[in-house]
Formats: structure tokens, C-alpha cells, sequence
């Protein structure tokens, strides 16, 4: 499930390590790995299946996506 070169992450699997450790998980860097890749997979996945929604859409309402971004753009 790794992305291209191009794709862009924030989370190392050394940060993802220290947060579960932080819950009570215990997990290895390959396993961390596999969790970062599911994890941005799943998100890949919502924001492509939102914009094929609304692209359904005939009338697209703008003002609904603002729920996404609370705070600056209001």
C-alpha cells in the first residue's frame, strides 16, 4: 500500500510508535509501518469517495465543505 514519491506524510513510524506506546500499545517498526500505510490508505480512500459524491451532485454546495475546515475560513 506504499504511496508514490510524491505522497506527502507527517507521521513516522517512530512517532506513530511513541503515541500507541503512550495508549498501552507495544508495537515494532515494521508493524508501526504497516499501521501508517492502512491509516493513510483509509484516508485516501474517504477524500476520494467525498469529492465523487459531491461531483454527483448537480447543484454542489460549497458552504457544506466548510465543516471540514472549521475556524479559519469562517
Amino acid at each position: 500500500m506504499k504511496g508514490g514519491l510524491s505522497e506527502k506524510r507527517n507521521v513516522t513510524p517512530q512517532q506513530a510508535i511513541k503515541i500507541l506506546e503512550e495508549n498501552g500499545y507495544e508495537i515494532n517498526e515494521k508493524e508501526a509501518e504497516m499501521i501508517l500505510d492502512f491509516l493513510y490508505f483509509l484516508g485516501k480512500l474517504t477524500v476520494d469517495q467525498y469529492i465523487k459524491d459531491a461531483s454527483k451532485t448537480k447543484d454542489t454546495n460549497y458552504e457544506d465543505s466548510r465543516s471540514l475546515c472549521a475556524g479559519e475560513h469562517r
